[in-house]
């Protein structure tokens, strides 16, 4: 009963508080939103159909063009040209000597003068223009996810997963005498400090894991993200995030000699850093810093997870979780180390 008594007033100072549910249940759902909005924006400039090219009835490449796909041909007049590429219908149009007419630069006009400079080019050197070289795929097109958008997801993932430590940070305030009154009083007082301990590392880790669970049904359900495709195998490397995430903050938490808005920061800016050189701000400098120096994403926490969670629901490939296990216990080992030494039995001239 005293242990879930423990547990209970665990869960009660966490849920009230505001920056607790705030950064462990809002903000990944907050910023996995605007990822979204911003990518789907990107993604939305391609070139997702034919392109509206207007040719004369007399132009003689005519029937050339009919057979190539992305060209979607639109017989019109020269002296209606102008008028379409005004309004849209039409966004390029060519002339019956292969010179083209447009209203504004873009990639689909950009890709019809690439296409009419091969033609010419052809002609030039006095080859016969077959229809079906222009039919040829020379890139086969397959429906994969491996994205950039994909790898900021994960990301996110990797870094919210640890945010079990801004619970963590707060028992050791509550056991610690040399940190606040209410450790002096309950020092005092004949309980069992490592039922606090394991009572509170318990409901973060349990607490956090459930907001990763809502992050993921929320990018999976309502954003229509295929995130995780084997949950057998993510929901134990969650656990063990959620782990190495309250390990931290017992960690940082124990530090005698700072204040507890220093401790939150400390850990808000070490879990961003981390997750700048995992690649969430940008693909880019996740690739160089893997080329560059590629034992740094062997060590750094939450660029190992991202990779260890984009190679097993994307790629699926295991070879990344033994790794993944070996340094995140290396770490979890050290820092209750150092939370457990801070917390030792200390004698004090008052109290």
């Amino acid at each position: 009963m005293n242990f879930l008594r423990e547990l209970k007033y665990t869960a009660i100072s966490m849920i009230f508080t505001v920056e607790g549910m705030f950064w462990t249940v809002a903000y990944p759902i907050i910023l996995s939103s605007l990822f979204f909005v911003i990518f789907s924006a990107i993604n939305t400039r391609g070139i997702s159909a034919a392109v509206n090219t207007g040719i004369t009835e007399t132009n003689p490449h005519r029937v050339i063009f009919n057979f190539i796909p992305i060209v979607y041909v639109i017989p019109m007049e020269q002296e209606a040209a102008d008028a379409a590429l005004r309004e849209g219908s039409i966004q390029v149009f060519i002339e019956d000597d292969l010179s083209i007419r447009i209203y504004k630069n873009g990639i689909a006009q950009t890709i019809i003068k690439n296409i009419v400079e091969q033609i010419k080019q052809t002609d030039a050197l006095g080859i016969p223009i077959l229809p079906s070289a222009y039919r040829k795929q020379y890139i086969d097109s397959k429906d994969e996810q491996n994205n950039s958008m994909m790898i900021l997801f994960y990301s996110l993932l990797a870094m919210v997963s640890i945010y079990s430590m801004f619970g963590s940070i707060s028992i050791p305030e509550r056991i610690q005498a040399n940190i606040s009154k209410l450790a002096v009083r309950m020092s005092a007082a004949p309980i069992k400090r490592f039922r606090i301990y394991l009572a509170g590392v318990l409901f973060f880790v349990c607490f956090n894991l459930a907001s990763n669970l809502l992050y993921i049904g929320y990018v999976m359900l309502v954003l229509k993200i295929n995130l995780i495709t084997d949950f057998a195998v993510t929901i134990p490397l969650l656990i063990y995030a959620n782990l190495f995430g309250t390990a931290f903050g017992l960690c940082i938490g124990s530090i005698p000699k700072m204040a507890e808005n220093t401790k939150v920061m400390l850990c808000v800016f070490s879990s961003l850093f981390l997750s700048f050189l995992s690649g969430m701000m940008s693909v880019s400098i996740k690739t160089a810093l893997d080329t560059s120096f590629p034992l740094l994403s062997k060590i750094n926490p939450i660029a190992l997870f991202t990779d260890t969670l984009y190679n097993i629901n994307i790629l699926h490939e295991y070879d990344l979780a033994p790794l993944f296990f070996i340094v995140y216990s290396g770490f979890i080992a050290l820092f209750l180390s150092i939370a457990f030494f801070n917390a030792r039995e200390v004698q004090y001239d008052s109290l």
